[in-house]
């Protein structure tokens, strides 16, 4: 039975899906991020217009995730955005020790020095359910969606 946490992951990247349009372009997990070669990186959920990328990182099962950050360290030398966004979720199932999201955080820190890189923990290990975070979420996110591109659901702000 797949856990209702691996659920949650494919719900918040089909959920993000909805933004895509003419002008902004979505890739999951199945897919590389736009800069790497097809057979580069993945993110769960990604979102960009070419010039700013809002992606996403659900921690289920990842006992690396410090990967899920460093990654976009590397896609600099590939393609360089005017500015990318990390939502680096964990859930309760994310078990690893916890010096690797201590890790994923000092990653981001420096690259944060280096390239226009923001990182914004979103930490639901404490979380009780997968609709209920799904809900705090998917509020974030859409948020700073509106804000980077001006769209709700592939929509203009305007229309």
């Amino acid at each position: 039975m797949k856990s209702p946490w691996l659920k949650y992951e494919s719900r918040l990247a089909d959920w993000m899906k909805q933004f895509a349009s003419e002008k902004l372009s979505f890739t999951n997990g199945f897919q590389a991020i736009p800069g790497f070669p097809s057979n580069g990186f993945r993110a769960d959920g990604l979102l960009t217009d070419g010039n700013v990328v809002i992606a996403l990182e659900v921690e289920v099962k990842q006992t690396h995730p410090d990967t899920n950050v460093g990654k976009y360290w590397l896609l600099s030398q590939y393609q360089a955005y005017e500015k990318v966004i990390l939502f680096h979720v964990y859930t309760p199932e994310y078990t690893s020790y916890p010096w690797r999201l201590q890790l994923g955080q000092f990653y981001a820190s420096k690259m944060a020095i280096e390239l226009p890189f923001e990182y914004e923990l979103v930490d639901q290990r404490e979380a009780i359910d997968t609709n209920s975070s799904f809900e705090a979420v998917t509020r974030i996110l859409e948020q700073r969606i509106l804000g980077e591109f001006g769209v709700i659901a592939g929509k203009s702000q305007n229309a």
